[in-house]
């Protein structure tokens, strides 16, 4: 049997090996919800060996510092599941098990030199890019969000307005606007929704809003935390704030909009220059050139 054939089944058993393991972390985190749901004094039940129904990710070689770490980066991406630490792990040990075999195959089949040298230069470089291609795309998914959450962050204020001059005290006004957001803002409404529940569990105002500062990643946030904070303190009028913080960011957000508009034109120049300015300089001056060649020409 040639090495080809011997890597593409080594990368096949591979890949099952990882369905099967995320397949397995996903029945037990559904085993470990229902065990919760049947619980009678509201503790999870503990199976035969005195162990939850549940995939620990210290098993995955996670200490409980790193385990912190990743799942506050990971609820920074919008991913709040509490299986997100252990899915993300599984994913990423998969990468690293099924991508180098599954480069080797390739390389294999359509390099016509493939020796130990150019197997280890390819599996090491694809090693790195299953390491840090997780991490690259949680930082990129984070970006993304926060863009998203500037442009949320203006309506969910002024539905907060509107709630707070209807009547409603802070924190019905805040679970109110929550609700009235749209579908797409899906992960941002998350985010009330976990403040909305760590104010009904007992934690202070301005303590869930810090947090929701911290989980939103923006600098509108912060500045919304602290802006209701020091109205609750002081006793000022929480609609008049409210809505001067809310045209201060629409003011701020057309700012950057033209800050933007007026960089376009030098990053045009280069492009300009190297793609349109050589073809208008061929039609310009080709007429001329043929004539000039059938004139001086034999």
């Amino acid at each position: 049997m040639s090495a080809f054939f011997v890597t593409l089944l080594v990368f096949a058993a591979a890949t099952l090996l990882a369905y099967g393991s995320l397949r397995l972390a996903a029945h037990r985190d559904r085993v470990r919800r229902r065990f919760g749901a049947l619980a009678i004094d509201g503790s999870p039940l503990e199976t035969a060996h005195g162990q939850r129904p549940t995939l620990d990710p210290a098993r995955l070689g996670l200490d409980p510092e790193a385990q912190r770490h990743l799942r506050v980066e990971l609820m920074l991406a919008g991913y709040f599941n509490p299986s997100a630490v252990v899915t993300f792990s599984l994913v990423r040990i998969s990468l690293l098990a099924a991508l180098p075999l599954f480069g080797l195959a390739i390389g294999a089949a359509t390099l016509p030199v493939f020796g130990l040298t150019e197997k280890a230069a390819l599996a090491g470089v694809l090693l790195a890019v299953a390491y840090y291609l997780p991490r690259a795309w949680l930082s990129r998914r984070r970006r993304w969000l926060e863009g998203r959450y500037r442009l949320t962050f203006p309506d969910f204020l002024d539905m907060l307005v509107v709630c707070i001059n209807a009547g409603l005290s802070l924190e019905a006004a805040l679970q109110r606007a929550t609700g009235e957001l749209r579908r797409g803002d899906a992960e941002f409404r998350a985010n009330l929704d976990l403040m909305a529940g760590e104010m009904r569990a007992g934690k202070s105002t301005g303590d869930a809003l810090r947090a929701l500062a911290d989980r939103l990643s923006i600098r509108e946030a912060g500045a919304f935390a602290g802006l209701l904070q020091q109205t609750l303190e002081l006793g000022t009028d929480l609609t008049q704030a409210l809505t001067v913080f809310s045209d201060e960011m629409r003011d701020r957000r057309m700012a950057m909009a033209e800050e933007r508009a007026a960089a376009l034109p030098p990053k045009l120049t280069l492009p300009l220059g190297l793609l349109i300015f050589p073809v208008v300089l061929i039609v310009v001056l080709a007429p001329a050139v043929m004539r000039i060649a059938h004139v001086v020409g034999p």
